[in-house]
């Protein structure tokens, strides 16, 4: 059999909504809940940089249906206008209405429109000052303005200051589980996937938390996460000493727990964090439905995960 060349994919062409990040390009207006991430040859079969090389109608709202991957299958276009708030399935509609407003470049409008929050209510400038003012000191500024996370003040060593010197990297989840059968499958099958259709990096800790040293560990790679998981089943005094460093230094947490199993006393408030399944099959989806609020789709890209060590 005769070898095949090469495709470069150098006649993709080109598309103002496609973005690349580490090394994987993503559809900036996919309507997929899970997956932004595009081949070339999906892109090869969308319509949208045909239909936007056209003057279009400021109020026309485009995505891309992104189911099919590596090429299979079709893609669909998803049209809408702002103006009626109706789904379109023909650009004919928009040469018949009488709110037709067209503008030469309909990517810069939807970029603007992405970026822009419009006010319906007539507002003074004083009175939106006022209450942006209160925003900002009631929940400080927002997460992606938010400056790195700096190292805590040191629990363990006498001097107050981690000799450890953690390095934060956005994206990765630091997953507290101890070896054992039950908590193997539970990684594999559920927790591993979850973050891998997340786009995380997970890191496993698999030892007991047992002294000083594993703590101390343990801590070092929290503060290196945006996002922490630990299983209540398993539940110490050092798991639960773990989980009040994750709420101090401000990392989103997810608190596993077999409902088949004895139920732990938490506080009200904890009550939000935790996530409770029934089956191995379960937990993916309800640790994807618990972690989806914070995580912004294609904003990091990752390894599988790591076990135990960096190496």
């Amino acid at each position: 059999m005769a070898n095949l060349p090469v495709e470069n994919f150098l006649s993709t062409p080109p598309c103002p909504f496609r973005r690349v990040s580490f090394g994987c390009a993503h559809c900036t207006v996919s309507t997929d809940s899970h997956i932004s991430e595009v081949d070339p040859l999906t892109c090869m079969n969308c319509e949208v940089p045909k239909i936007i090389a056209e003057p279009r109608c400021r109020h026309l709202s485009l995505g891309t249906e992104l189911k099919p991957y590596r090429g299979e299958g079709r893609l669909v276009t998803a049209m809408a206008c702002r103006a009626l708030n109706i789904k379109l399935y023909s650009l004919k509609t928009c040469e018949e209405c009488p709110l037709y407003s067209e503008v030469d470049s309909l990517a810069e409008v939807m970029r603007v429109k992405a970026e822009l929050a419009e006010i319906q209510l007539p507002m003074r400038e004083s009175l939106i000052e006022e209450i942006a003012r209160d925003i900002r000191l009631e929940y400080g500024v927002r997460e992606s303005e938010a400056p790195e996370p700096q190292p805590i003040r040191c629990w363990r060593f006498p001097e107050g200051r981690c000799r450890k010197f953690p390095v934060y990297t956005r994206g990765k989840v630091t997953v507290v589980l101890k070896n054992n059968e039950r908590n193997n499958e539970l990684y594999t099958r559920a927790i591993l996937p979850a973050l891998k259709e997340m786009h995380l990096t997970a890191y496993r800790i698999d030892e007991e938390q047992a002294g000083e040293e594993e703590m101390c560990r343990s801590c070092e790679n929290v503060q290196e996460s945006d996002y922490a998981i630990i299983n209540l089943d398993d539940w110490d005094t050092n798991t639960l000493f773990l989980t009040g460093i994750i709420y101090g230094i401000g990392r989103r947490i997810a608190m596993l727990k077999n409902m088949a199993l004895t139920e732990v006393p938490l506080p009200g408030r904890l009550e939000h964090d935790l996530v409770r399944y029934e089956s191995v099959d379960q937990l993916k989806d309800r640790l994807m439905d618990h972690f989806r609020p914070y995580v912004k789709p294609g904003a990091t890209d990752g390894p599988l995960g790591r076990e135990g060590s960096e190496g």
